[in-house]
């Protein structure tokens, strides 16, 4: 099972944050080709080994589309996969720039 989905950053910024993820998950890396947008890791989640495929691939404009598989024999793979992206998600938003705009004229 695989799961898609587009980011608003360049590449180098996500593999950057997947590569944060899986210290932090404590992962074992199996395979890095950065140069080809794929890192894969194993890492345990709820007594169970899981080998995450991420594939990042360019799609012009500073966005990028980030492809996250299981592989092998894992039990509730679309919810390992939506917890994946929800790490990614936090990642991402924690170094998000904030734009300010003053709202001098009263307007919220």
């Amino acid at each position: 099972m695989i799961g898609s989905k587009v980011y608003f950053q360049p590449r180098d910024y996500i593999l950057g944050a997947i590569h944060d993820i899986k210290e932090t998950q404590k992962g074992r890396g199996t395979s890095f080709d950065v140069e080809k947008g794929k890192i894969s890791f194993v890492v345990d989640l709820y007594s169970q080994e899981c080998e995450f495929l991420f594939t990042v691939a360019d799609i012009g404009k500073n966005r990028c589309k980030v492809d996250i598989g299981i592989l092998g024999d894992v039990k509730n793979r679309e919810e390992k996969i939506i917890r994946e992206y929800t790490f990614l998600d936090s990642m991402i938003a924690a170094n998000t720039q904030i734009e300010f705009i003053s709202s001098d004229k009263g307007t919220h």
